[in-house]
């Protein structure tokens, strides 16, 4: 399959340089201490957070900080393919403790010493980009539950087709054989927190796929601020 047809479109109709459509919602599970729904295209992931609280592992307490605990899943009905995931396969455990370094370095864990805070997210359809879409589902929830972070990270998987960068890939567009770079970074600035690259890109593209996954990240960061401008002025019409 081509990523780009003969007049430099994807399959969604795209241009190379488009995110994806994003639709996103604060405070969806009153039970957490914060929740978020975010739509990224056809992927879509509920994430709640919990905390911060005591810590459930006293051998992991730390006495200078708390820890970042992450729970990742993924619903049967995901995707095409009915497959029973386990919450603890190696994919899937993977994933989530990129989320939590991800997270650790973000949050200013100092504030609360020997507690803990828990992250769950559940991927409800997987059309792609299933790492960058749970990193923007829990940076919304995070801000949700008021964690003090440095800033709000936003994340993008991008690919190389030819030499020529493509932003915010769908699953038709996530082929093995094609590079792949997620990159997450704060506030949608220059600061980088992650940087997960599949497959071999060429040097002489490497430079163009960054400077397009960076340029992703910013419009992405734009679009959750805005979600999170909306949810506050809400909240304070409300009280």
């Amino acid at each position: 399959m081509n990523v780009l047809n003969e007049h430099g479109f994807r399959s969604d109709g795209r241009r190379p340089e488009q995110i994806r459509n994003i639709s996103c919602k604060l405070g969806v599970y009153p039970q957490a201490d914060g929740s978020a729904y975010i739509e990224q295209g056809n992927t879509r992931v509920m994430c709640a957070v919990y905390g911060p609280h005591e810590s459930s592992n006293r051998g992991k307490t730390n006495e200078e900080r708390c820890s970042v605990s992450v729970q990742l899943s993924t619903a049967a009905f995901a995707t095409l393919e009915r497959k029973n995931r386990r919450r603890g396969d190696r994919k899937t455990t993977a994933l989530a403790r990129m989320l939590e370094k991800t997270f650790e370095s973000v949050i200013i864990t100092s504030l609360f010493p020997r507690a803990q805070i828990d992250i769950c997210c559940e991927i409800i359809q997987e059309d792609g980009s299933r790492l960058s879409s749970c990193i923007n589902a829990a940076s919304l929830a995070l801000a949700d539950a008021g964690i003090p972070m440095r800033g709000v990270v936003t994340c993008v998987t991008c690919s190389s087709v030819e030499g020529r960068p493509v932003v915010d890939i769908c699953a038709k567009e996530e082929m093995d054989t094609i590079p792949r770079l997620t990159l997450a970074t704060v506030s949608g600035r220059d600061e980088v927190v992650l940087v997960e690259m599949e497959n071999r890109v060429h040097m002489e593209h490497l430079s163009s796929l960054m400077a397009a996954s960076h340029s992703a990240s910013s419009s992405i960061h734009s679009c959750l601020h805005a979600a999170l401008q909306q949810h506050l002025s809400q909240t304070r019409a409300i009280l």
